[in-house]
Order: structure tokens, then sequence, then C-alpha cells
């Protein structure tokens, strides 16, 4: 018996709904999130990489990493410091990223 993988792959990504599909970018988001919230720092490319790996475990590209901050960044979700600072992983000069400050926070 012979099955079409795309069709059957299609209808059943399609019958989750969108309540249970998350994209690469939200669980990048969710680990993002979690480390600022647990550590109060912001984080680098690499720290999210490894960050990515403990929490789902499988490996990440750091060119997926990237790609992912960067529209991340561009919708408003987290931001890029203009500050560097030097990654706990490779020792190199950074721009990290963070969860936007919220206005009420700036008064705290």
């Amino acid at each position: 018996m012979r099955t079409n993988v795309q069709d059957t792959s299609i209808e059943s990504f399609y019958s989750l709904g969108n309540s249970k599909i998350k994209t690469q970018s939200d669980r990048i988001f969710e680990v993002i999130e979690s480390h600022c919230k647990r550590t109060n720092r912001d984080a680098s490319l690499n720290e999210i990489k490894k960050l990515y790996r403990a929490t789902h475990h499988q490996d990440i590209e750091l060119s997926t990493v990237s790609a992912r901050v960067n529209a991340l960044v561009s919708s408003g979700r987290i931001q890029r410091l203009e500050s560097t600072r030097h990654c706990a992983i490779t020792k190199k000069s950074i721009h990290p990223v963070r969860l936007p400050v919220k206005q009420a926070e700036l008064f705290n």
C-alpha cells in the first residue's frame, strides 16, 4: 500500500489547529523570556542556542537562532541592546537581546 506522505503530513498539520502549533520563533521567544525573567539578564545568540537545546532536547543551528531572533526584534517582541558585552560561551563581544522594558517598569 502506497501513501502520499506529503498530503498526509499536511492534513495532520492542519488538523492540529492554530492553538497547538508553536513556531520555532515562539519556542525561541519562550526560551529568551524564561531566561530573562529567571536571571534578570540579557542573552547572546550562543546562549540562546544552548538554552534551546537544554529546553527542547534538540540541536538548533546558530544561523537559525540568528534568523528567528532578527524576526523577533523586527516584530518588537524582543529588543537588541546597543551596548555590548562578552558572550559567556564564546567570550566575543556581542549585542545581546532581552525582553522589551515596559513603560511602568521604568518608574520602579
